[in-house]
C-alpha cells in the first residue's frame, strides 16, 4: 500500500424511506463513519419530506442517490453497480410500505430495486405506527423476509409521532450501528454456526441467604462467548450469578443453581442442535436436603448444619452429552461439547505436569462423553479461577484417538478464548 493510501472501510449502503424517523439518519450516518465505514445513502421519494438530501450528502461525503433511471449513472447500469457495492445494506427507517414492496419483489424505485438486486446481507430497522406494526400483513412480510435471510433490529417501544405509545419506534442509531457492525463481523470462521456457552459458578442454598459456591468469576466463559460472537457465531450464554456485562450481540440467560443451569441448557438443546456447547461453568458438585426457606438465626444454623443431608449433584455435562451429544440416538441431530476441567497438580518438571494434565483430561473426556475438553491447573500463579490469564491443554476426541494441543504460557483469557475457537473450528 502506497503512503497516504487508506484501506477500504466496510461499505454500508443506507436506504432511507419515508417515515418521520428519517430525521435521525444524519446522526446514523455520522455514527457509521465514526466506526470506520464508508456510507452510500439511497433515499426513497417520500424520504425527502423528512430529511434533506444535502444533510445526508454532507455527513456521508457522497452524493445521495434517489432516482432509479438517473441519466448520469445508468450508462453503467448504475442501480446494479449500486447493489453490488456494499458489504451490508441497512434500511432505516424501514416503513411498512417498503417492507411490503421488498416482500413482493417489486422494483418500482431505486430503493426497492437495490433490495431486489443486491447479494449483500440486509439489516432492517422498522419504524411505523403500532397498529401497522402489529397488522397480520406486516407480520407476514417480516416472516417472509426473515426466511430469505433478512435480519431486523428493533423496533423499540415508546412515544410515537402519531401520539400512540407502543411498538413501532425506530431503535436509536447507536444500537443500529452496533447491530450492523456485528453483522459485518459475522463473516469470520464461525459465521453461520451456533454456540451455547455456560459460565460462572452455581449456588447450593443452605437457607434463604446462605449458600455454598466456588471461586469461578465467569471471566473465561464470558470471554469465550464474546470471542465466538466476534468470530461470527450466534451465541447464547447461560450465566451463573456473576457481575459481568453481557457481551455485545450475545443472548444471555441468568441462573443461580445447578438445576436451573441444567434446565436452561437442556431447554436450548431440546429446540435445535448447536454446533458447539462450551461448558465453561463451574457447576456445584453437591446439593443439600433440609435447606431452610427462611434465614436461620446463628444459633439455629449451627444446630442445623450437622443434620443437613448432602448428596452428589447432577453431572450437567454428562447428562447433556448423553441426550444431545455423543450419546444421542443414532441418526438424531446432535451437538458437539467442549468441557472444562480445573485440576490440582503438584509442582514439578514441566513435562511431568503436562503428562499428569493429559492423564486427568483423558479420564474426564471419556467420563463426560464430550468431544473436547480443556484442562488447566488451579492453585498455580497465572491460571485458574480469579486470574486474568489462563493456560492449559485442549484434548479433542475424533472417535478413535485423542489429539492434544497446548495453549502455551499463560495468556489473557480473551486471547485464550480466540485460541480455543481457532483450534475447534478445524476439529
Amino acid at each position: 500500500m502506497s503512503q497516504g493510501t487508506r484501506p477500504r472501510g466496510r461499505r454500508v449502503l443506507l436506504i432511507v424511506s419515508g417515515g418521520i424517523a428519517a430525521y435521525k439518519t444524519p446522526e446514523l450516518v455520522r455514527a457509521f463513519v465514526a466506526a470506520g465505514c464508508e456510507v452510500q445513502v439511497v433515499m426513497t421519494p417520500a424520504a425527502a419530506a423528512f430529511v434533506s438530501e444535502l444533510s445526508l450528502a454532507t455527513v456521508s461525503t457522497r452524493p445521495v442517490r434517489k432516482r432509479l433511471l438517473d441519466p448520469e449513472e445508468e450508462g453503467h447500469v448504475g442501480h446494479i453497480e449500486l447493489a453490488d457495492w456494499p458489504d451490508l445494506v441497512v434500511v432505516a427507517p424501514a416503513t411498512a410500505d417498503l417492507l411490503a414492496r421488498a416482500t413482493a419483489g417489486m422494483a418500482d424505485d431505486l430503493a426497492a430495486t437495490v433490495l431486489l438486486a443486491t447479494r449483500a446481507p440486509v439489516l432492517w430497522a422498522p419504524a411505523m405506527n403500532t397498529n401497522m406494526w402489529r397488522h397480520p400483513a406486516t407480520q407476514a412480510n417480516l416472516a417472509t423476509l426473515r426466511s430469505r435471510g433478512a435480519e431486523f433490529v428493533g423496533p423499540d417501544r415508546g412515544q410515537l409521532a402519531c401520539g400512540w405509545i407502543g411498538e413501532g419506534r425506530m431503535i436509536d442509531p447507536p444500537l443500529i450501528v452496533a447491530a450492523a457492525l456485528a453483522k459485518l463481523e459475522a463473516r469470520g470462521p464461525w459465521a453461520g454456526k451456533r454456540v451455547l456457552v455456560s459460565a460462572g459458578p452455581t449456588r447450593t442454598y443452605i437457607d434463604l441467604v446462605r449458600f455454598v459456591t466456588n471461586a469461578s468469576t465467569g471471566a473465561m466463559g464470558f470471554a469465550l462467548a464474546e470471542a465466538a460472537r466476534h468470530a461470527g457465531a450466534e451465541v447464547t450464554l447461560v450465566a451463573g450469578p456473576v457481575e459481568l456485562a453481557t457481551p455485545q450481540g450475545v443472548r444471555r440467560v441468568d441462573v443461580e443453581t445447578a438445576e436451573q443451569m441444567y434446565a436452561a441448557l437442556e431447554g436450548e438443546l431440546s429446540q435445535e442442535p448447536y454446533d458447539w456447547v462450551a461448558m465453561v461453568a463451574a457447576v456445584q458438585d453437591l446439593e443439600v436436603d433440609g435447606g431452610a426457606a427462611r434465614k436461620l438465626e446463628k444459633a439455629e444454623l449451627l444446630t442445623r448444619l450437622p443434620t443437613l443431608g448432602w448428596r452428589t449433584a447432577r453431572d450437567v455435562l454428562a447428562a447433556l452429552t448423553a441426550r444431545y451429544g455423543r450419546g444421542a440416538p443414532a441418526g438424531a441431530p446432535r451437538s458437539r461439547f467442549l468441557g472444562f476441567a480445573a485440576q490440582t497438580v503438584e509442582d514439578g518438571p514441566e513435562d511431568r505436569l503436562q503428562q499428569e494434565l493429559i492423564r486427568l483430561g483423558e479420564a474426564k473426556l471419556r467420563a463426560k462423553g464430550a468431544d473436547a475438553i480443556f484442562v488447566n491447573r488451579v492453585g498455580a500463579p497465572g491460571v485458574g479461577f480469579a486470574s486474568a490469564t489462563n493456560a492449559g491443554l485442549l484434548l479433542a476426541y475424533d472417535g478413535e484417538a485423542i489429539a492434544v494441543r497446548a495453549s502455551g504460557p499463560p495468556i489473557a483469557k480473551a486471547a485464550l478464548a480466540t485460541w480455543l475457537l481457532d483450534a475447534l473450528v478445524t476439529t
